[in-house]
Parts: structure tokens; sequence; C-alpha cells
């Protein structure tokens, strides 16, 4: 499954960074507005109804049926009052043109939301093989619309043709791997039954939208802020920055959220520390070799007019070490009990977001991205210091385990720099595959020197989440 989804995301960067070969800034942040505002609707309208389906190994199929109804039915309004605020969106924005990007949009958020309980009944059920098999066809649709969109010379408008593409295509991977009597089967409506989801879910909900808005506010704060071409060059780096989250640590998030509930509560902790010493030790070569190289990508793949990229990437490096571990740590409060904690991290990190960039505007957007990526790691921290003060888990047991990760990548960061000092060639694509070799070889080299037991712990681990299915 691992090896599937990192080629795929392959396939998906290459194409992402081709699309900036026929995207303008400006064109490319009006569709992702409108892209964002879409989402936006959708996400912050689950009512911790995935949640609930997870954390809840032995629901019953009347009360995922209600689960069903009511997710489908607060999904439809939320796409229809999107719909009736794109204009004024695009005014604050001053990018009016988003309204046309909206009704693709919302019909590829309306197959998302039908997918969505059965595929989290899938993560229940811990058929993790199809779920990747539908995330990895989905973006090699989208990679491949987008593209041959955008190609024939259709604009920004390949990013929503391509959005169409990828639901339809998990619409017609999960669907039919889920007995729909598991979650349509009729049953009598209940109002207390409704009233059960809902009441667990609100809690969930509320954080939602703060981790939505974490994700995805902080573009429209950048158009407000800095126009919306500096949005596009934003959004294009914070999406490559979030690449090996999306490609490697979603997957790990995904098998140990399911694992928590199956997991005896006394050793829970101890679960948890482990997983996040387990992930740090990929997530922390990739985060910062990604920095390491993007002066290098840029050079290979953006033309002048999207130069901005490298130094923003450069800065928002550190989500894809930051957030994976955060949704570990998020998975561990909901298999506990304990949504409350999940709700005012997340308000608290919003605030945070909202907080920086607005101070960030008086500098650069650069600044911006160095305080975003501060954030998300201070999130993170909050989470795992939460832990320690209500589970009796020492800071040090985090922290120490991830030492040596850091430190090889830090050796790995200040190797490549040497490299691309030393060693110019004159294709840049060519220097980043140079780049990129030795950066790996330094890494692997000096974590199995220094962190030698972690290394071997890894590799079992690794073997286990290829053969899950």
């Amino acid at each position: 499954m691992l090896p599937t989804s990192l080629g795929v995301r392959a396939v998906g960067l290459l194409g992402t960074l081709l699309l900036a070969r026929y995207l303008a800034p400006q064109e490319y942040g009006v569709v992702m507005a409108a892209s964002i505002a879409a989402t936006t609707a959708s996400s912050v309208t689950t009512f911790g109804v995935g949640v609930h389906l997870v954390a809840n190994a032995e629901m019953s199929r009347a009360e995922t049926f209600h689960a069903s109804c009511w997710f489908l039915a607060t999904g439809f309004a939320a796409c229809l009052a999107t719909m009736a605020l794109g204009g004024p969106l695009g005014r604050w924005l001053g990018a009016p043109g988003l309204v046309a990007f909206l009704p693709l949009l919302i019909l590829s958020t309306l197959l998302e939301r039908v997918v969505y309980v059965p595929e989290r009944i899938l993560v229940r059920h811990l058929r993790f093989g199809r779920l990747a098999l539908a995330r990895g066809a989905g973006e090699l649709f989208f990679t491949g619309v987008s593209v041959l969109v955008a190609a024939s010379g259709g604009g920004a408008m390949a990013i929503a043709w391509g959005s169409l593409a990828r639901s339809a295509c998990r619409f017609a991977v999960i669907l039919p791997a889920v007995n729909a009597r598991e979650w349509l089967e009729p049953h009598r409506l209940r109002a207390a039954t409704f009233a059960r989801i809902i009441g667990y879910g609100m809690g969930v909900t509320i954080a939602s939208v703060a981790t939505v808005g974490m994700r995805r506010w902080d573009n429209l704060l950048i158009g407000r802020y800095f126009g919306v071409a500096a949005m596009g060059a934003y959004n294009y780096a914070y999406n490559l920055a979030d690449t090996p989250a999306t490609a490697v640590g979603d997957q790990m998030s995904d098998v140990i959220a399911a694992s928590f509930p199956h997991v005896d509560r006394r050793r829970r902790a101890q679960a948890l520390v482990r997983s996040c010493a387990l992930v740090s030790m990929i997530m922390c070569p990739l985060s910062i070799g990604l920095a390491a190289v993007a002066p290098t990508l840029v050079d290979a793949f953006f033309d002048a007019k999207w130069s901005g990229v490298g130094a923003m990437l450069m800065a928002l490096s550190a989500l894809s070490v930051a957030r994976p571990l955060a949704t570990i740590l998020e998975s561990y409060f909901y298999a506990s009990r304990r949504p409350q904690i999940v709700l005012w991290l997340e308000w608290a990190s919003l605030a945070g977001v909202v907080g920086a960039i607005a101070t960030a505007s008086r500098t650069s957007v650069n600044s911006a991205c160095v305080a975003v990526g501060a954030v998300f790691i201070l999130r993170t921290l909050a989470a795992m210091w939460v832990v320690c003060r209500r589970d009796g888990v020492a800071m040090r047991d985090f922290l120490v385990p991830m030492i040596r990760p850091v430190v090889a990548g830090i050796a790995m960061f200040a190797g490549v720099a040497a490299v691309r000092a030393s060693l110019v060639v004159e294709a840049p694509a060519m220097q980043l595959v140079t780049e990129i070799g030795a950066g790996a070889a330094i890494y692997i080299g000096l974590a199995w020197l220094i962190a030698r037991s972690s290394c071997d712990e890894l590799v079992r681990a690794v073997r286990l989440v290829m053969t899950t299915s």
C-alpha cells in the first residue's frame, strides 16, 4: 500500500508541477478560492459523523442509517449555501470570477459527500487496501484530467474538471466495496438517535471548523492581505509542502487512528508515544529534505512568474512533520472520549494562524509562511503537553526519540546545501536529482548509525502497513 501511495503521489506531484506551466498565479488563486469555499462548506458540516463511525466499531445499521441521512441532508444544504455566498466571497477577495468555478466544484463535493460514510466504514473494518486504491486512482484521474484540460487551453477550469474526475473515480471505487445495507438499509427515523449522533458530534464539528480554518482559511487571508496572485503562489507552496504528509503521513495516521479503539486503555498512551516516534522517523527526512531542495525544485519546474514559491515552500515544509503527528494525537483524544481537548487545541491554533498572518501582513508573505509553519509545530507540541499532563507521560518520552531523526535531518539539509553550492549541474532537473540522492544517502547513513533500533522498528512497522488490506 505504501509504495503504491508514493508512486501515485509522485505522479500527482509531477502533474501539479506541470500545471504551473499553463496557469498564472492570479487565475490559480481564483480557482483555489472557489475550491476552498466548496471544501469548507462540506468540512464544517461533517458533524463528527466520520469520527463517530470509526470510534464506535459496534454501531448498529439503524444508527448508521441515521448518520447517513443526516450527513447527506446537511451536505446538500451546505452546497446550496456555498452557491449563494460565492458572489460576496469573490468581491471580498477581489476575485469575482470564482463564481464560474463553483458548479463543477460543488458537484465534486456532493460526490465526496456520498462516498464519505462508506469510506469511514472501510476504515472501521481496517480495509486500507481499498482506501489506498481509491485515493491513488482518484489522484491519477485528477492529474491526468487537469493537465489535459490545461494543456488544451482550458485555463484554471482544469482544476475544477480534475476535481470532478477525482471524486467520480473515488465514487466508483468505494461504493461497490461496501454493502449498501450497511449504511442505507432503511430504518424508522428517531429523534433520539439523531440527538445522540449530533450530541456526540457537536464538539467534533466545532473542532473541525477550526481544523478546516487552519488548512484552508489561511489561503483566503493571504489573498486578502497580499492579493490573489500571492494567494495562488502560497497555495502552490502549501500543497507542495504538504505532499509528504498526504502521501505518507495520512496513510499512517489512518492505520493508527483505527487501531486506538482496539488498544487497552492502560496501554494506549504508550502506543501513542511509540506511534509518534515511528512517524517522525519517516516524516522528518521528507519534510527537511523538501525544504533543502526547494530552491532547485522551483528552478527545475517553475518559470519566472512563480519565482516566489521557493522561499514559501522552504518556510512551510514543517507542515509535513507537524500535521501527521497532530492528527495522531487528536485520534488518541477521540478514542479516549475527550473530544473537548481537540476543540480547544484547534481553536487556539486557528486563532494563532489568523493572528500570525495578520501580524505578518505588515511585513511580507514569506514572513506569513514562517509564522504558519511555527503555529503548526506549536499545536503539535501543545497536544503532546496535554497528554503528558492528563495521562502521566513524560514530555521527554515524546521528544527524545525525535531528536535523532531531527539531527540526521539537519545534517542532510547541510549536506544538500553544500552539494548545491559546490556541484552545479547545467540542467536544473539533474541538479535536483543529484541533491535528492545526496540527501537520501546522508540521512539513511546517519540514521542507521545513531538510531539503529528505531530504524529496525520502523522497517517492521512499514512491512506491516504494506501487507495490511
